[in-house]
Order: C-alpha cells, then structure tokens, then sequence
C-alpha cells in the first residue's frame, strides 16, 4: 500500500506568497559552496547514469546522485557537507570576535585557536547522519560536541558517532523528545545546536549555513545532468523536509524551460510532509515512525522548509519500507548499470519506480512517460553496515568493490 498526494497549490500566488522569505534568506550560497570546495577532504561525488533500470522503468533516462561516499564512506552521507560548514562558520566568528582576525578553515585545523574553540560545544539531536557530521566538525576544527539520540537509533549508528569524539546520549523517546532535550539542554548550557530545521524562515545563522552547504550536492548533481532543462522528474526523500527543500529550489532555479515534478518520498509510518500536503498546512504524522528509514523518522516538518515546499513539491508519497528494501538490493546489484551503495533513508526515490514499473496507475500518477527523465538523490550510503548487509546480502565494501568510481 502506498499514499499520493498531487499538490494542486504548486505553483501558486497563495503558496508564492509565504515562499518569498526562506527564498530570499537561502539565495546566496555560493559563498558555502566555494568554501567547501577548498577543503582537503573535498571531492566532487558522481552522478549516475542507469539506462537498464530507466528502461525497465519505461523511462527515457534516470539519473542517481550518489552520496555514500561524501568525505569517505565512514561519513558516507550528504549531511557530513551542513555541520562542518556551519560549525566552521562558528568557530570562525567567535575566534574573529576574540582576536579581531577571522581564521581559514586550515588555521581552524590546527591547535593555533584550540584555546578558544575548545571551549565551544555544538550538540544536535540526530538520527545518525546529522551527528556523525556533528562529531566530525568538531574533530577536525577543535570544540566539543554532544549528540542526542531516541530509543530506536541503532547501536551501530551511535558507536560510529563516538568513534568520532562525541558524547552520545539517549533518551526515551523519538525524535522529537531528542531534540527538544538538545535545546534544553543547549539553553541552559550555553552550547550551540545545529541543525537545518528553521522556526524563522532561515533568518538564523547556524540553519542557513547548513542549507547554504548542501547545496553543494545540488550543485554537482546539475553540474553533471548533460542538459538541466531537459529533466521532468526529481525525487527525494522527507524527514523534516530541509534538503528537499534546498534540492527543489536549486532545480527551480536552474531548470528555466519547464520546472520539473518535484516529488517527495517519505515512510508510510512518518509521513508528516505527505499529511501536510493534504491539509494544506504543517500537519504531524499520526504514523509510530517505527521504520527502516531511520533518517526520515520524524513527526513533524521545518516551518520554514514547509513553506518551499508548499510551492514547488508537485507530488507528495509515503511508501512501505518493503519498497525501500527492494530498491537497496537492486541498486547494490546495479542490473546492468552500475552497482550503488544506498542506504535506508536514500533508496525510497527506486523504490517508487521500480513499482511505477509494474503498477501503471503510479506510473501515470506521476506524470511518467517513455520520454521522462529523471533524477533521484541517494542522500546516504551505508550509515548501519550491519543493518545494510542483513537487507541487501552485500557488505558495503563488496558494492564499492564492484564499481570504478
């Protein structure tokens, strides 16, 4: 079973309107983009062709955005570009404000300011991905930091963050309890939380600076795609809605001819964008966000992203996790195309064509055709090596084994 919204509001003066703000707070990233670009660890991640699966599909051409290997598979997720960026902005400011002098990345790399950052700690409620970023950003520019998890984050995704330097807490609970804990606890302690959800229409620093920096992603990704004006479809998936956001604006942008279909995909049990979408308002899902899809297990959308994607999303969907599962193992097997590493949170954009492929009523709600071409964003690779092979049959390293890039 699955649900489908089409968005009738796409595209309106009435969602316009509220779009305008967050817009105008997002629309100069490239200063982010350039800053990353400089960085050591930076290497543009691919883009790839998969003709057998759009001709299964029934599709002209599908494009997949891979980020399982962005700053190493260890990291392995887009959300390793938001933190570091946002946390290098940070330490940036408060070393400036101290000496008078704003340090490089590379100076911030380097025990020259550690007497100052060290005594900075950023925290953040995750689901695995935004705190593993978190932890790295600390690692490598010098503060502290303090993660925050629910009851049902895997063991695998909390050691991984601890590997990292951070200290780990879990709380009873679901998302949402981790990351009113995290604020509090942020108050209270004077600590800085990150993350990409916005109350204020991206007019805050730290949420700004991390949609600045995913852009990045968005960047390679149309830097890639032969001609931009010729896509009709871009996927990607839920959770809070802040990196769809930032993927549909960019595509909008770019896409001068005739903007794409902007389709949203989110579990069935944490469907709160899907149920916004139908009551034309931010609305919480009712679901038990018990899902595979651990990155998009929340309750409740960003306000400041919701107004976006009010206005671009043409098309909102919530799919079982079954759909997911099929979707990792055919990418990781690749069918004639290239074998892919996709995790829990970013395979549910396969999942919906390779189901379109069998089910026309889907394909043809989808606006689908012999002449679509379509782009999917695989935001993760492997967060849970162990929750991934027992899906797939595959470790991670026998995927990335099997391909060149």
């Amino acid at each position: 079973m699955y649900l489908h919204h089409q968005n009738l509001r796409r595209l309106t003066t009435a969602t316009a309107v509220p779009a305008q703000a967050p817009l105008s707070n997002l629309s100069h990233w490239q200063a982010a983009v350039s800053e990353i670009h400089s960085w050591p660890e930076y290497k543009e991640q691919p883009l790839h062709n998969l003709p057998t699966t759009a001709a299964k599909v029934g599709i002209a051409s599908l494009f997949y955005k891979d980020e399982s290997r962005r700053f190493g598979p260890a990291l392995g997720s887009f959300k390793a570009l938001g933190a570091p960026y946002a946390v290098f902005c940070l330490l940036a400011d408060k070393v400036e404000a101290k000496t008078g002098t704003r340090p490089t990345a590379t100076q911030l790399r380097t025990s020259q300011f550690h007497p100052i950052t060290s005594r900075v700690t950023v925290c953040v409620a995750t689901d695995g991905n935004q705190g593993r970023g978190l932890a790295y950003a600390a690692k490598i520019f010098g503060c502290r930091c303090v993660t925050y998890i629910h009851s049902h984050v895997s063991d695998g995704r909390k050691e991984a963050m601890e590997a990292l330097g951070a200290i780990v807490i879990r709380i009873t609970g679901e998302y949402e309890d981790s990351v009113r804990r995290a604020k509090e606890d942020a108050k209270l302690n004077h600590w800085h939380f990150v993350s990409s959800t916005s109350w204020d229409n991206f007019a805050s620093p730290i949420p700004r600076n991390v949609m600045n920096a995913y852009m990045v992603m968005v960047e390679e990704a149309l830097a890639q795609i032969p001609d931009p004006n010729q896509i009709t479809h871009v996927f990607m998936q839920g959770g809070v809605g802040s990196i769809a956001a930032a993927v549909f604006m960019g595509f909008y942008q770019r896409c001068t001819s005739d903007t794409p279909n902007f389709v949203m995909v989110e579990p069935i049990e944490a469907d709160c964008l899907y149920q916004s979408a139908v009551h034309g308002q931010p609305k919480p899902s009712s679901g038990t966000l018990h899902t595979i899809q651990a990155g998009l297990a929340c309750r409740e959308v960003s306000p400041a992203a919701w107004s976006i994607l009010d206005w671009l999303t043409s098309d909102f969907l919530a799919i079982p996790d079954d759909w997911v599962e099929e979707a990792m193992r055919s990418l990781a097997n690749g069918h004639g195309d290239t074998p892919i590493v996709s995790g829990e949170s970013a395979a549910g954009g396969m999942g919906v064509l390779l189901h379109a492929a069998t089910n026309p009523d889907l394909y043809n709600q989808l606006r689908l055709t012999p002449n679509s071409r379509v782009v999917l964003f695989g935001c993760e690779g492997a967060t849970d090596s162990a929750i991934y092979e027992s899906i797939t049959g595959k470790t991670p390293e026998q995927v990335f084994g099997s391909t060149t890039v």
